[in-house]
């Protein structure tokens, strides 16, 4: 049995994992592990000053859905808006529970790996 770690719409699992027959090859476990974070949420510093709170786009793409309003509380793990990148949808979550302080882009705007998306208090 293997342990591994997977991460399915911005949650972390980890499963136990039987390779099954003889010549399955082994798996191999790196020398260092990163932190396990979605690459859906975003924590990295903003350029500009960075306030406690605020969600940053963890890639460049194009804002296509927006699921939530400026004063809606939200749990952590909720679905916030999506993000369109080389024809994929990939949703960005909720790193907290919170009230949505500011949303700093809509719907068909192009946002930048780092951008300032929403603010959450």
């Amino acid at each position: 049995m293997k342990k591994l770690r997977i991460t399915v719409e911005g949650k972390v699992y980890e499963v136990l994992v039987e390779i099954l027959g003889e010549e399955a090859p082994a798996i191999t476990r790196p020398e260092k592990q990163a932190p396990s974070q979605s690459p859906i949420i975003s924590q990295k510093p903003h350029p500009a000053e960075k306030k406690q709170g605020d969600l940053t786009s963890p890639i460049p793409g194009k804002v296509s859905a927006i699921f939530i309003q400026k004063g809606q509380y939200v749990k952590e793990g909720e679905r916030l808006m999506v993000l369109e990148a080389m024809k994929m949808n990939n949703y960005v979550y909720a790193p907290h529970d919170g009230k949505i302080e500011t949303i700093h882009v809509k719907i068909g705007d192009a946002v930048e790996d780092d951008q300032l998306l929403l603010s959450i208090s």
